[in-house]
């Protein structure tokens, strides 16, 4: 049945990972789009925002040009309110002067101007004193006019000025608005655009694990496969070479576990053979996670190697493997255990190679000299030779 059920995992396998690939390539495209999506959209709210900058700008100058064009206004209210006062007294004072010259009859008119006179040129001198005066006045009361013109023109100007700065402030403003507005907006698009790549990416890393859970359970399957045919055909011979002597029972005993055994029996669960726990040895040998592997070597603070890992953790609790000092040695030690019922603190050997069980799937090992004493390998990440449990 064991056969059966990892034939038929091997089906799926072959025939579902080239969909799961597809589907993988799929969601790192969509991831690679959404990401360029949303640079672009990134870079489309920095412009935003630098247009943002010298619409403000430009704003904070026409407020400054208002307030200017504000008290040119008053001055030239101002200057407009003398120039009426200065015109209205030179109408006055240029009134009283007519009235005085062209009214009085008796005094002031041009005959007795001429009695008066002492002689002709008296006469003409105070004709032209009198025109003068006259001149004086009309060319005073013409310029005081003209200024108040000038600056009723002025006023008019300042004033269109104002009205077209208001204007074009009030049409930056509604620029700041919309592009606030449209800053938001491309907000709410990054936002959306990063949330996707982050589903997309969450997504992504759950159909990797699930692929890699499926090759796990796949590669598993195909090791207790291997074990069991290794146990069967260990079993025949065993059993062959039995007939072959008579049928003793020297060779059943051997088969229940020991420095004889088969590296692997069918179901093979021995029962403790000392009072030391599993998880005890493991935790031991948790502490060492991150040392040196050095070959050959015995310290495992200052360094040692895949076997000598194995036997200074279990010297550590009175058993000694010291006899046993390399990865072939180390698979006939202890009983014999099958792959299902491997349990914390098992021996497991590979070619050249041996670890310690952790649980969870997982060993504690002297790796290499690259990586150390570590713990983040599956027990059956390569062919398995032997499990034998000597605690």
């Amino acid at each position: 049945m064991k056969r059966l059920g990892a034939f038929t995992l091997a089906l799926v396998m072959i025939f579902t990972t080239p969909h799961i690939q597809a589907d993988a390539a799929g969601l790192k495209s969509r991831i690679k789009s959404l990401q360029r999506q949303s640079e672009e959209k990134k870079s489309q709210l920095d412009d935003l925002r630098s247009q943002l900058v010298d619409l403000i700008s430009q704003i904070d100058a026409l407020e400054e040009d208002i307030k200017e064009n504000d008290q040119d206004i008053k001055d030239a209210e101002d200057d407009l309110a003398d120039a009426k006062k200065a015109e209205k007294q030179q109408y006055n004072s240029m009134k009283s002067r007519i009235r005085y010259f062209y009214e009085n009859d008796t005094e002031n008119n041009v005959f007795n101007i001429l009695i008066g006179s002492k002689g002709l040129t008296d006469f003409i001198n105070k004709v032209q004193y009198m025109n003068a005066v006259y001149s004086y006045d009309r060319d005073l009361l013409d310029s005081y006019e003209a200024t108040r013109v000038e600056i009723q023109g002025m006023e008019e100007d300042l004033k269109d000025k104002r009205e077209e700065l208001d204007k074009e402030k009030k049409s930056l403003k509604d620029q700041k608005k919309s592009l606030k507005n449209l800053i938001e907006s491309k907000k709410d698009e990054v936002s959306d655009i990063q949330s996707q790549v982050k589903a997309a990416k969450a997504l992504a890393r759950k159909r990797a694990a699930e692929r890699r859970q499926r090759l796990e359970e796949a590669r598993r399957q195909r090791n207790i496969a291997k074990a069991a045919a290794a146990a069967r055909a260990a079993q025949a011979a065993l059993t062959g070479n039995n007939d072959n002597n008579g049928g003793g029972s020297s060779g059943g005993s051997g088969g229940s576990g020991g420095s004889g055994s088969s590296p692997f029996i069918q179901d093979a669960d021995p029962s403790p053979s000392t009072d030391v726990s599993g998880s005890s040895v493991v935790s031991y040998a948790m502490q060492f996670v991150g040392n040196r592997y050095v070959w050959g070597g015995n310290s495992l603070t200052n360094g040692v190697d895949c076997s000598g890992f194995v036997v200074q953790v279990y010297r550590h609790f009175g058993i000694d493997l010291s006899g046993s000092r390399n990865s072939a040695a180390l698979r006939s030690v202890g009983k014999a255990v099958s792959p299902d019922n491997i349990k914390a603190g098992d021996i497991v050997c590979y070619p050249g190679h041996v670890a310690i069980y952790s649980g969870d799937g997982l060993i504690v090992e002297a790796q290499s000299s690259r990586a150390g004493i570590t713990h983040n390998r599956s027990w059956n990440h390569g062919t398995v030779l032997a499990i034998r449990r000597v605690i």
